[in-house]
């Protein structure tokens, strides 16, 4: 055997005091780099996101200052109101114009609307060529109601009844009578 030497292998090399701290500042300077370039990357992502958020409230400002053109629906036909008070809402008046409005696209016409006696939040609506009335609720889409009126006269034109009105306030569902 030879002086310095192991039975396993060679002896290891013994550092020196200056090569330890050499060392040692070696590795203080990687994490400091390491801690620097973490901070430099949440910065940027929070100037990212301040970014997008920004953008995203300047794009929605500008989008509710641009005016959006309103269809004032306003009836044709004449409102009676059966409770003798002489008063139609701003929102009967309204759903009987988009009533006929819609009405229209199916190819009927609206001839006349009635406010029953008692009843706040029901329109009786006449066609014309047609013998009954339709009881709706203002509450509903005109649109739906339209859609389910026409679906009503469609079934009862192909059974060959007759009805004095048909109750059509509830969606989806008809009833006639």
């Amino acid at each position: 055997m030879r002086i310095g030497k192991t039975i396993k292998g060679e002896r290891e090399k013994a550092i020196s005091e200056s090569e330890r701290m050499m060392s040692r500042k070696k590795e203080e300077k990687r994490k400091k780099f390491s801690i620097a370039i973490f901070f430099v990357i949440l910065a940027l992502i929070i100037v990212i996101t301040i970014g997008i958020i920004v953008t995203g409230l300047y794009k929605h400002k500008k989008a509710e200052t641009t005016p959006t053109e309103t269809v004032e629906y306003t009836p044709t036909v004449e409102i009676v109101d059966e409770g003798g008070t002489g008063y139609v809402t701003d929102k009967i008046k309204e759903f009987v114009g988009m009533a006929e409005a819609d009405f229209k696209d199916y190819g009927y016409k609206v001839i006349k609307a009635i406010v029953p006696a008692g009843k706040t939040r029901e329109v009786d609506i006449y066609l014309e060529g047609r013998t009954e009335f339709y009881k709706c609720q203002i509450d509903r889409s005109a649109a739906e109601t339209a859609e389910d009126a026409t679906r009503m006269i469609k079934y009862l034109d192909e059974r060959g009844k007759t009805a004095s009105y048909v109750d059509i306030r509830i969606a989806g569902r008809a009833y006639y009578k």
